[in-house]
């Protein structure tokens, strides 16, 4: 009897540390991940003018945040240059080259143009302003865009709050 209690006890305890074991690489974040209030921001802004590129919130702050971008930079090519995707043709909501380049999807002409402004000769380096200046020679174009990232959100939040 004294043997089987204490294999009871044995097995008891080797149960306790495989769900130690358990709970303490389980990620909470994983399954409860902290809301990030640009995506809302951002989301609301295009569904309010009614711009199709409302159901690529995420992806934009995503990719932003992977270049080292503001997260408000690629809406607002997309909103000036397509209406946020309105009035766009082969994916390119950025009218990127002149509007010739053609992109499988929208997901891929947003993480395109992300890389170009993060990497690219011309834009590598430069403030949002720089990168504005390279992107459309216009004086009124940088004013134009940075209007339109100041109406998704007056401030540049942090990744998440």
């Amino acid at each position: 009897m004294k043997l089987f209690q204490s294999g009871l006890v044995l097995m008891a305890g080797f149960l306790g540390a495989a769900t130690a074991t358990t709970h303490a690489d389980f990620d909470i974040t994983k399954v409860h991940p902290k809301k990030d209030a640009r995506i809302g921001l951002l989301r609301h802004f295009l569904k309010e003018k009614q711009a199709p590129a409302a159901r690529y919130a995420e992806t934009f702050i995503a990719e932003a945040d992977s270049h080292g971008l503001d997260w408000r930079l690629l809406p607002s090519l997309a909103f000036v240059e397509s209406g946020g995707g309105k009035h766009c043709r082969r994916n390119n909501l950025f009218g990127w080259n002149n509007g010739v380049t053609r992109f499988p999807t929208v997901t891929a002409a947003i993480h395109h143009v992300a890389t170009a402004l993060a990497e690219a000769s011309p834009y590598r380096g430069k403030s949002i302003q720089g990168k504005l200046e390279a992107y459309n020679e216009s004086p009124e174009y940088k004013v134009l865009v940075t209007s339109v990232m100041r109406r998704i959100s007056p401030v540049v939040l942090p990744e998440s709050l």
